[in-house]
């Protein structure tokens, strides 16, 4: 039986291929260096099969294959393709192809492709089928790292949908003591019986209410600024140990049955954001009373060494696991706590927004558990030559 042949190639690769067929029986071969003709050639002849190479001038990618095909639609076409774009195979075989060679083959690897398509198979030259099976692993292997990332991207986002969640609840439940007492206390002022004495303390009541009140809703504009970038830092020359001794004031009026104890240096001078760290240092004594057991003092030092300000504060609590420490800094919405187990009041941002505005300053917070039972939590300012002034929060 005659079978034909169509070479559509280099002039000197047909040369080689004429070469490698001679003395094959029953096979008729033509060929030309033009695509066009050999499409008009396919549609003429009709050959068993069509040897050609894709990258010919005025075809790019498997255009020249979709042509063939359509002029020759029984015709079997074995294509060449470089080596290095060996990811066109898969293109080239679902397009149609019988074969696919590199166009650097030898004539041999050419013609036992050309034999196995006549045979009725499919042919992949050895190094082709290495390449594309290393292209294959290499598409496995990437497949999996984007599934793995989209998993992450998932859970990421799940957790921070579930953070958001926790958040509403945090804030519902943290809310909803303020205006109980500033509803009783405002309830109680209508009485016009109500005598001055007592008028004064229902009024303090209601001052500390409304004041909890503002803290909550200061630090929930300062998270919103944050995620925006357009929180900015009012950095100036300042002596942190007034700000200190201050803040341990302020955490003894809001936890007085805590015994605070401290060792603060004389001097902490630096360039920073005074308002802005002393309601991170409240926020770190206020974490460690209300998680410190009855009977155990808190601790805090501030001193001044070679990489900076740092400031410490120590419990003698359960201690901080440092996953829940991780999620507390890193998740906006996390105390480490359900709602409706919570044993602790906190609306969940502290940690996280008094972490941001540490790095804001150029520094950086931990938290170390303790050996014996308990947590230190503690930062650390830059010296003040070190850090960029009036820097805006998010910017480069």
């Amino acid at each position: 039986m005659i079978r034909t042949a169509l070479l559509c190639d280099k002039p000197d690769e047909i040369s080689a291929l004429h070469v490698a067929t001679i003395g094959l029986p029953d096979l008729v071969v033509d060929a030309t260096t033009d695509a066009l003709r050999a499409i008009e050639r396919s549609a003429r002849m009709r050959p068993d099969v069509v040897i050609c190479r894709l990258s010919m001038e005025g075809f790019t990618g498997t255009e020249l294959l979709a042509r063939i095909r359509a002029s020759s639609p029984d015709s079997h076409v074995i294509v060449r393709i470089r080596l290095d774009d060996v990811t066109r195979a898969s293109a080239c075989l679902a397009d149609g192809a019988r074969g696919v060679v590199a166009v650097d083959d030898d004539p041999v690897v050419v013609v036992e492709a050309l034999h196995a398509v006549l045979a009725g198979g499919v042919a992949l030259s050895p190094r082709i089928a290495h390449a594309l099976g290393a292209a294959l692993v290499d598409s496995v292997g990437e497949a999996d790292h984007l599934r793995s990332e989209l998993d992450e991207l998932q859970r990421s986002v799940s957790q921070g949908t579930s953070a958001k969640a926790d958040f509403l609840s945090n804030i519902s439940h943290e809310l909803r003591t303020p205006i109980t007492v500033a509803k009783g206390i405002a309830h109680v002022l209508r009485n016009p019986s109500v005598e001055g004495e007592e008028r004064a303390e229902f009024l303090t009541q209601l001052q500390g209410a409304l004041d909890k009140l503002m803290g909550i809703l200061d630090e929930i504009i300062a998270m919103s600024e944050l995620e925006r970038g357009t929180l900015e830092l009012d950095l100036a020359e300042v002596d942190l140990a007034p700000t200190v001794r201050r803040a341990v004031e302020t955490a003894r009026m809001l936890h007085p049955s805590t015994t605070i104890e401290t060792s603060i240096a004389m001097s902490l001078c630096t360039v920073a954001d005074e308002p802005r760290l002393e309601g991170v240092i409240v926020e770190l004594l206020d974490n460690a009373c209300r998680y410190s057991p009855e009977g155990s003092p808190v601790e805090i030092s501030a001193r001044s060494k070679s990489e900076g300000i740092v400031i410490a504060v120590t419990d003698r609590g359960e201690g901080l696991d440092r996953t829940i420490a991780k999620r507390s800094f890193d998740e906006p919405f996390s105390t480490g706590e359900g709602v409706l187990r919570k044993e602790k009041a906190g609306v969940g941002v502290g940690l996280h927004l008094a972490r941001q505005l540490v790095i804001e300053h150029g520094g950086t917070m931990w938290t170390d558990p303790l050996p014996g039972g308990g947590t230190r939590a503690a930062f650390c300012i830059p010296p003040h030559d070190a850090r960029t002034r009036g820097r805006a929060v998010g910017a480069a």
